[in-house]
Formats: C-alpha cells, sequence, structure tokens
C-alpha cells in the first residue's frame, strides 16, 4: 500500500514537471485500439470512430472450408482498419466485392470513448435469409454518438458454406457437430467482443445481442445454445418468428446435404471432402440455390429446437425485446399472384393435414384489393406475428420480455386500394431503430422523425440496464412488459401517437383463433 502511494505521487509530480517545462503527458490515440491480435487504427466522422473489416477468425479456406472458425493470427504491425473486409460469398448483386475471406467484424465507438469508459455494446447480426448479406449493412453511427455506446458488425458465413451438414464433414471434424459453421461464427464474433471490446472503451459484461429477420432467428438460436453462455447480457429479436421450421433436424439437414453434394458432383467421388474443397466459391453459391440453409439440431452446437427449450427454461436467460412490423408477408410474394392460385398458396401456408378450410376463411380473397395482399397478410401472420407471439409467451415465463410492432398508418391502410401495397413491410423498423435520418419520409413528416427518436432512445434505455424505459418518467409512453398469456400487453410503434393494448396484437393478426404455435410455414 504504501509503495503503491510512493508510486502515484512519483506519477503525479512527474506530470507536472513536465508540464512546468513545456512538456506534455501522452495522451490515447483516439483513432487506435490494441486488440489480441495486434494494434488496429480507424477512421472517425465526427464523434463516431469506426474500426472496419478487422479479421476475429482465420479466413475459412482451403482446408478450414466446412471447419469450425479458428481463432486469427497475431499482426506484427499495426491494421489499417478503414474500410469493410469483403462479404461472405452469396447471389446478391447489392454485395459486389465477396470472397471466402469474409469473416470480419466492425466496431463503433464515441471518439472520447478509453478503455476504462465500459460503455454499453450492442452486436447486430444481419438478416439475408441465411443466403445474403453483410455487417455493413447498417451503419451504427446515430445510436454510438446519441446513445453514448458501442455498436458492432460482422460477417458470418451464408448458405451452404455456413450450414452444410454431411456425415463426412462430421467425421473429419470429430466434435459432434453437424453444420452450424455459421452459428459457430457467431459465437466467435461474440468471444471475440468479449475478449477485446474493453480496449475499445466498451464493457464486455453489457452487451446486447440484436438480430433482424434471419438474423433474429440466428438470435433465438444463440439464446438456445449452451455454448452463448455468457456472451451476451440481453437479446433484441426483430421479425424472426423463431418456430420450429426455423432449425432443421438432423435427418432433415444431412438430406439436404446430401442432395447439395449431388448437385455440385461430388457424390461419386472417391474423396468428397477434397471434392467439395475444389469446387470454387461461385460453383457452390450455384448449387445450394434451392436448399433451405438454416441451424441444424446437431446436440452440441444446437441442443434443442429453441421455441422447445424455452417452454422448459432451457436457455441463456436474460432479458429480451421481440417484435416486428404489421405488413411482415408483403415483402415475400409475388406482386402479380393470379386469382385462380390464390387457394393453392394460402394452402401451403400450413403443414400437411391442416385443414386449410380455416385459413381461406380467415383471409377471404374479397377482402384484399388483390390476391397478393391476403397471401401476404396470412403468410406474415403465420410465419412471423404470431411466431413472435409464441416466443414472447414461452420467455415470459423465465426473463423480462419487451413486446412491439410498427406500423406506419400511411403505409399500412391506404385509402380505396386498387393495386398491391407493400406497407409497413419486413426490416422497415430497423431504420427507425438506428435513426430516422435515413427515412426519407420522416425528414419531412415530423410525426414520423418524433417516432424514430423515441423508438432510438427505447432501444438505447435497453441496451444500456435492459428495460426500454430508463428511468422512471423519461418516457412519454411507459412500455409495459409482456409477462404471458394473460398479460399480452405489446406496444404499438405508430403515429400520431404510440399506444399500448392488452392481446390486441393477437387478436387483429390471428393467433389464438387461427394459427396457435405450430403452424409456421418455411418461407426460406
Amino acid at each position: 500500500m504504501k509503495s503503491n502511494g510512493i508510486g502515484r505521487l512519483c506519477a503525479a509530480l512527474l506530470a507536472l514537471c513536465l508540464a512546468a517545462c513545456g512538456g506534455s503527458v501522452s495522451q490515447p490515440n483516439p483513432l487506435a485500439a490494441q486488440t489480441n491480435e495486434g494494434s488496429v487504427v480507424g477512421s472517425a466522422s465526427g464523434n463516431v470512430v469506426s474500426f472496419l473489416g478487422v479479421p476475429y477468425a482465420l479466413a475459412p479456406v482451403g482446408q478450414l472450408r466446412w471447419k469450425p472458425p479458428q481463432a486469427p493470427a497475431r499482426r506484427a504491425g499495426t491494421l489499417t482498419a478503414t474500410s469493410y473486409g469483403k462479404a461472405c460469398p452469396q447471389n446478391d448483386m447489392a454485395e459486389s466485392d465477396m470472397s471466402e475471406d469474409c469473416l470480419f467484424i466492425n466496431v463503433q465507438r464515441p471518439l472520447h470513448a478509453l478503455p476504462a469508459s465500459k460503455l454499453p455494446v450492442l452486436v447486430y447480426i444481419h438478416g439475408g435469409a441465411f443466403t445474403v448479406g453483410s455487417g455493413a449493412q447498417i451503419d451504427g453511427s446515430t445510436l454510438v454518438d446519441s446513445g453514448n455506446m458501442i455498436v458492432v458488425t460482422f460477417n458470418y458465413r451464408l448458405g451452404a458454406l455456413g450450414y452444410l451438414a454431411n456425415q463426412s464433414l462430421k467425421a473429419a471434424n470429430n466434435d459432434g457437430t453437424l453444420g452450424n459453421f455459421a452459428v459457430m461464427d457467431q459465437q466467435a464474433a461474440l468471444r471475440w467482443v468479449q475478449q477485446n471490446i474493453g480496449s475499445f472503451g466498451g464493457d464486455p459484461g453489457n452487451v446486447t445481442v440484436w438480430g433482424l429477420s434471419a438474423g433474429a432467428t440466428s438470435t433465438f438460436t444463440l439464446l438456445e445454445s449452451p455454448l452463448s453462455k455468457g456472451l451476451f447480457a440481453r437479446a433484441v429479436m426483430e421479425s424472426g418468428g423463431g418456430g420450429a421450421y426455423s432449425n432443421l433436424t438432423p435427418d432433415t439437414a444431412t438430406a439436404q446435404g446430401d442432395g447439395f453434394i449431388s448437385t455440385i458432383g461430388c457424390s461419386g467421388s472417391a474423396d468428397v471432402l477434397s471434392c467439395l474443397r475444389g469446387k470454387s466459391a461461385d460453383d457452390i453459391v450455384a448449387a445450394q440455390a434451392n436448399g433451405k440453409w438454416r441451424p441444424t439440431v446437431d446436440g452440441q452446437i444446437v441442443t434443442q429446437v429453441p421455441s422447445t427449450a424455452f417452454v422448459a427454461g432451457n436457455f441463456n436467460r436474460v432479458p429480451v425485446m421481440i417484435g416486428g412490423v404489421y405488413d411482415e408477408g408483403t415483402l415475400f410474394v409475388p406482386p402479380t399472384l393470379p386469382a385462380s392460385v390464390y387457394s393453392q398458396a394460402i394452402a401451403s401456408l400450413a403443414p400437411p393435414g391442416f385443414d386449410t378450410t380455416q385459413i381461406l376463411t380467415a383471409y377471404p380473397l374479397s377482402n384484399y384489393a388483390v390476391p397478393a395482399q391476403g397471401y401476404a397478410r396470412a403468410m406474415g401472420d403465420a410465419m412471423y406475428g404470431c411466431g413472435n407471439s409464441s416466443r414472447r409467451d414461452e420467455l415470459s415465463a423465465w426473463v423480462p420480455v419487451y413486446g412491439w410492432e410498427l406500423t406506419d398508418p400511411s403505409l399500412s391502410f391506404p385509402v380505396n386500394p386498387t393495386a398491391f401495397y407493400l406497407g409497413t413491410s419486413h426490416g422497415t423498423d430497423a431504420v427507425y431503430w438506428f435513426g430516422p435520418t435515413v427515412v426519407a419520409k420522416a425528414s419531412t413528416n415530423p410525426a414520423m422523425q418524433a417516432l424514430g427518436v423515441q423508438m432510438k432512445q427505447y432501444l438505447i434505455n435497453f441496451v444500456r440496464a435492459g428495460d426500454p424505459n430508463g428511468t422512471a418518467g423519461s418516457q412519454s409512453t411507459v412500455w409495459p412488459r409482456y409477462t404471458g398469456p394473460n398479460n399480452r400487453q405489446t406496444i404499438e410503434l405508430t403515429t400520431p401517437s404510440i399506444t399500448v393494448s392488452n392481446s390486441a396484437f393477437e387478436t387483429v393478426h390471428k393467433c389464438t383463433t387461427l394459427w396457435g404455435k405450430g403452424v409456421f410455414p418455411p418461407i426460406y
């Protein structure tokens, strides 16, 4: 104790002497940070510093293709992290720069952040039907700046490269896993955050995971996986649904994998793995076109279907927000769907043996301006709306749950529609959570602009402390906790004013009268 006191006194005297002599005490470089792999330097825009394209794992190429992610190598020099890394291989024209060397993470922090700042951390998992997308899809600057937090995004393997299940691969990896390479990537990225975010000014004990669409389904999976324990303190699932269809059984996944191997021309090979690893990324993306790629219940990474685990309480118990938008289905239907196939399309939303006349009765074609609108309404209710409601029911028995739905009346309820309209479509709420400045309409609509500001504050509060309300009296509308089937209070994020209701969501989307817990269509 005495020597420490003397050391602090000497340090203080040294600082005074330097100042008196015209010298200065060295200050940390706000554009630099130290990771376990070496130093990185980013770039600043206003009050936000971005570190882009930092490897969180070795490139999964060559013999590492279809292997669990490996820890990144140490670097001798400083990494200039001022541009996004390449996106993972995919069939998406929006991503022009792709490579299998794609396991990169991006960190955005306030300019003033220091290693001792212990700021809350938000880790965003992108969507894209498990086959497209990248961590470059969103910019967290407005949340970083206004919320005094750190925002992290990253890439993970997609399609067959991320989810291929095959017994030869399972035997070669010798770890009991089957597929799930993308899930392992996500967990590796979260471990990287735990190990390194303190150097950027973040608090590894205060990490929120937020997933959109397939990213939300991934987040439900991470909630279930025992290997995610301790990697995050709360979670946000946006438009995920998360029903039993979201995860493949081992038999289904393996059968799909065998079909892929046949399609790509490796089923007759003496060495299937060498044949697979000899194919180009373009060949793989082409051969995966008809698959439903997603996490597999392998007993190792994913031990149970998440929805089943939630009922039993077998998951990583953290506070959650679960919600979506009013018109979830419109993004996934052909706008010109003919009336002649309406009944067939509606019937496709139910599993074999389900009485589809109930669905046709609930969504009569005569209720809609065009057939596609009715099909979209039924699909959105079944797959997303009622899926989210069921997950809220299941999780609320164990952890704090907050439910929401975003509705823009001017988009979702046009007067006398005569053609197909998207409405408040899948993913629309993301732009509000990140900040209303990216919504073109919000720039000229004060009510929408105010809604975006309020939504962003709800999110900031939840990231900070697991409650969207923040301190008592700080919100104009209190967001109630959803506590179960007898108290399904959800908040409707809408204009001209936010509203709260109990079970109105379930009534509007026909969750209790039609869809129930088990009917969710596997459209991707």
